[in-house]
């Protein structure tokens, strides 16, 4: 756990859940596309939102924390910003595109090799 903050902890629980259900919707299964260089590959999710809420803990809360000396009130009023009672909001889909950007630039300096 990143963090014992229950507000932060139950925000980043909900947008986690509205990202999958996001990408359930828009991809028709429990995967998304991601560029690694000028390849794109397609990533399996393996254990539904809790798959998701790791990748929220890397790639937000631990760039938030890295980043900001007050990094949980910061991610408290970011993700409030990323969904709603419907689900993910404009703000909350370009958080996650971003999010996928990071993992994509990581792999591919990494030297991911897709063949």
């Amino acid at each position: 756990m990143i963090t014992k903050n229950f507000q932060l902890n139950a925000l980043a629980n909900q947008f986690a859940a509205a990202v999958y259900d996001s990408v359930r919707q828009q991809n028709g299964g429990d995967w998304f596309t991601m560029a690694v260089g000028s390849t794109s590959i397609e990533v399996a999710i393996t254990d539904g939102v809790k798959s998701i809420r790791e990748l929220v803990n890397s790639y937000l809360l631990a760039a938030l924390k890295d980043d900001f000396p007050k990094w949980e009130s910061m991610g408290i009023t970011l993700i409030k910003k990323c969904v709603n009672k419907r689900g993910l909001t404009a703000i909350g889909g370009e958080i996650w595109q971003s999010m996928i950007n990071d993992m994509g630039d990581s792999l591919a300096a990494g030297g991911f090799n897709a063949n």
